[in-house]
């Protein structure tokens, strides 16, 4: 049996990837606070227990055998999508809870469970764009998916001398058609100056499906992959 790990599988993306790994046969189990399909656990990555949480399940996981398993970690919220000035402390720490500590914590707890197991291990971490180019009105966005991108490095080279390696990478997904853009979109220049931009990408079509994009993903963690790498969806 195969097992996939995923946060953030309510919608978009997540959704997309939760029912293709379902229909291939893999065991899902999703993370998030408003999932509706089969394997849903609810979590709020926002909430300070979140991450024990998640470890309890792969504790309950990790006792099984498995064939291979697979952690996406593709949570992750935009706002507050406004200049830095404007952001409260709490928003602050709401974003970097969800973006980036929680995201750390639970690749560290499937580490912990599933690094001994003798099988095909992966970490997915799902990066964007923003994580090697500054967006104004994005500065924890881009912040956590930077620092996301080298935390994977950083484990690619620990894992590179386990016993039985997990193997760790990066994926910008490119632009996709969720509700992530949709909440871009109706963003005021104030807030956000390159709205346009975002707004003329919907308009001329230029936006992936996310099953689409799932569907390169899973392509991608079938392949030979090496770990540390950054992988585009334009190159799968």
């Amino acid at each position: 049996m195969k097992l996939l790990c995923i946060t953030g599988g309510s919608a978009g993306l997540g959704a997309a990837l939760v029912k293709l790994y379902q229909a291939q046969g893999w065991q899902v189990c999703e993370f998030s606070r408003s999932g509706q399909l089969a394997g849903h656990i609810s979590v709020d990555l926002a909430a300070g227990n979140a991450a024990s949480l998640v470890d309890r399940h792969f504790s309950q996981l990790a006792s099984q055998e498995w064939k291979e398993v697979l952690l996406i970690n593709n949570a992750g919220m935009l706002s507050p999508l406004a200049p830095v000035a404007t952001l409260s402390d709490e928003a602050i720490a709401t974003n970097l809870s969800v973006n980036f500590n929680a995201a750390i914590r639970i690749i560290a707890a499937f580490i912990r469970h599933f690094g001994d197991l003798p099988a095909r291990k992966t970490v997915l971490q799902v990066s964007s764009g923003a994580a090697i180019r500054g967006y104004g009105s994005w500065s924890l966005y881009c912040a956590s998916k930077a620092g996301l991108e080298h935390f994977i490095r950083a484990l690619a080279v620990e894992q590179s001398t386990a016993a039985h390696p997990v193997v760790c990478i990066n994926f910008d997904p490119g632009v996709m058609d969720t509700a992530m853009q949709a909440e871009i979109r109706s963003r005021t220049t104030e807030e956000f100056p390159d709205v346009g931009r975002f707004i003329a990408r919907k308009e001329q079509g230029l936006l992936r499906q996310p099953a689409d994009v799932a569907a390169a993903i899973a392509r991608l963690v079938a392949s030979e992959i090496q770990g540390g790498e950054r992988y585009s969806v334009e190159e799968v």
